[in-house]
């Protein structure tokens, strides 16, 4: 516990009540943190591992939102949605992972009037409303045009080389057809842009992959 308080400033965001609070959750590869609509008792703070979100709709099918990474909140969307009893999304483990509970209980006596506290969750908030935007634009971006964006923000944060999702998942996060992201990264790799092989990326055209992203 206090390892993961140290590497990711915890002290600084959190008060000594809710430090207090915290508890160590471990959840094996391909377990499931939450259910959507499962009962909304605590957050957890990812601080090791991979998880992966994703929702149902109406028609059974689901849509996967992100790959979460180090430092994730999960429970800030509910926090402050009017379905403040059970939780969005359904949640499940890439790899084992490690996360922080705080009870909900404690969040609303010491953090909701805290303004450290609240700037970490809007600035959660902030990021899950910018990768969300950053692939359902459909309108305005082809297939490759999202993969490249996908790529070029992976690179930022994990480098040059890195390991894709499943392809189902990635589509899934995409808004594309599985036959329509394997298409475009046979044309990245034709472009010399990438070299994949399996679930192995590699960015070789760096310039090419962030052309007109930035802008």
């Amino acid at each position: 516990m206090k390892n993961y308080i140290s590497k990711y400033h915890l002290n600084s965001i959190f008060l000594p009540e809710l430090i207090k609070e915290l508890d160590i959750v471990e959840i094996e590869k391909n377990a499931y943190l939450t259910y959507q609509s499962s009962k909304f008792t605590h957050l957890y703070i990812l601080v090791d591992g991979k998880l992966k979100v994703e929702f149902c709709n109406v028609d059974g099918k689901f849509f996967v939102f992100t790959f979460a990474t180090p430092l994730f909140l999960v429970g800030d969307l509910e926090l402050f949605h009017a379905r403040k009893n059970s939780f969005i999304n359904t949640i499940s483990a890439q790899e084992h992972s490690v996360l922080l509970s705080i009870p909900l209980a404690a969040v609303k006596i010491f953090g909701l009037n805290d303004p450290c506290f609240l700037e970490f969750v809007c600035n959660q908030l902030s990021n899950k409303l910018f990768e969300s935007s950053l692939f359902q634009t459909g309108v305005f971006l082809n297939v490759e045009e999202k993969l490249k964006r996908f790529l070029y923000y992976n690179s930022k944060k994990n480098g040059s080389l890195f390991s894709l999702e499943k392809r189902e998942n990635l589509a899934s996060v995409l808004g594309v057809s599985v036959r329509q992201l394997n298409r475009a990264i046979k044309s990245l790799n034709e472009k010399g842009i990438i070299i994949s092989k399996n679930k192995k990326v590699k960015i070789i055209d760096y310039c090419s992959l962030e052309n007109n992203i930035e802008s």
